[in-house]
């Protein structure tokens, strides 16, 4: 019996000292509309070392990740969830905050671009991604409207559309 309470211990303390940091992230995707979307990103993040847990929230366009600060951070995260197609934004818990989701030419997904677009009154975040052609924008709405920030866009050179209805909205329409 004291060898096994023993045994025990010294197993608990060896898992203790092996357990890394865990943290936790909360990811805004405002692409990820479906089922589809959010195996999609799952299936990229369960590669990455450190992940212990993701749970997606689709009607929040949220993806919860807790993970081994030890083995893997936010940046990496983020870098996955771009890996499976779909473009992160940082997550506000503030209700005067709102997204927008605009498709530019791959050419100005730059640094520049975003720059741009935060100096735009009422901007608080973005984020460009070449390879979807993609622009992400957090904005307060009380200062600003999805049209106004189109036009500043425009006004800056930014070839900034709003995309058509996402595809798998379109195939839920069909089956309706």
């Amino acid at each position: 019996m004291k060898k096994t309470i023993l045994f025990a211990l010294v197993a608990f303390a060896l898992q203790s000292a092996s357990a890394g940091t865990t943290d936790s992230l909360t990811v805004k995707i405002d692409d990820m509309h479906c089922r589809k979307c959010s195996n999609r990103i799952t299936e990229q993040l369960s590669t990455l070392e450190g992940i212990e847990f993701t749970k997606p929230r689709l009607g929040q366009h949220t993806f919860f990740v807790r993970f081994d600060a030890d083995k893997t951070n936010s940046n990496a995260i983020r870098t996955r969830i771009t890996d499976s197609g779909y473009t992160p934004v940082n997550y506000y818990h503030c209700d005067k905050t709102d997204y927008v989701y605009f498709l530019v030419p791959a050419e100005q997904a730059t640094q520049a671009t975003i720059d741009a677009v935060k100096s735009i009154d009422g901007v608080k975040d973005a984020n460009a991604n070449a390879r979807r052609k993609s622009l992400a924008v957090s904005f307060d709405k009380e200062k600003t409207s999805v049209e106004a920030l189109q036009t500043a866009l425009q006004q800056k050179g930014i070839s900034a559309t709003l995309p058509k209805p996402h595809v798998c909205s379109e195939e839920e329409e069909k089956k309706n």
